[in-house]
């Protein structure tokens, strides 16, 4: 602080300065950054539940479901999901367990284009979650190109080589 006549002080910022203008500079950065990400991907919509719709449940409306105490809160309220466990040789299709080999993808009219096909037809009410297993993200891009192709909501999850689907037991928990 310096001292002028008149006994007046006068502050210097001067050294404050620099502190800003890296912070400004940081800011910006994060900005930029994250324009960038949303400029490369606009339709990063990822909808995941391992779950049945959390509030649905037959002849209950979904407000009353939520005052009783829904289970899974936090699960997909609107849409159903349907699995697609992908394997680096195979497809397993839930429900249902529909195995699907590599070389019947080639193939017109497969289980995996059947069922792309009822989902299609009801989107608003459906959509597909993959469940990644290891080694086989080459094949996990190419059914989601498919996936969105056709305009189908999707999500993935990363599965463990050995882990089991427990789809019959999450339906009989949900509809009790």
């Amino acid at each position: 602080m310096a001292k002028h006549g008149r006994g007046e002080a006068k502050l210097d910022f001067s050294s404050f300065m620099p502190i800003l203008i890296l912070t400004i500079g940081c800011l910006v950065v994060l900005l930029v950054t994250n324009t960038l990400i949303i400029i490369s991907n606009p339709e990063n919509v990822r909808i995941t539940s391992v779950i049945r719709s959390a509030l649905y449940t037959p002849g209950v409306d979904t407000e009353q479901a939520l005052e009783g105490g829904a289970p899974f809160p936090f699960g997909n309220k609107s849409k159903e999901p349907a699995y697609v466990d992908v394997y680096r040789d195979r497809l397993v299709l839930y429900p249902g367990e529909d195995i699907v080999a590599l070389r019947d993808l080639e193939l017109e009219g497969n289980a995996f284009e059947r069922r792309l096909q009822e989902i299609e037809d009801s989107r608003e009410e459906n959509y597909i979650i993959l469940l990644v297993r290891p080694r086989s993200a080459t094949i996990a891009r190419r059914l989601r190109k498919a996936i969105r192709a056709r305009g189908i909501d999707f999500g993935w999850e990363l599965f463990e080589s050995e882990r089991p689907v427990n789809y019959e037991q999450v339906q009989r928990t949900i509809r009790q």
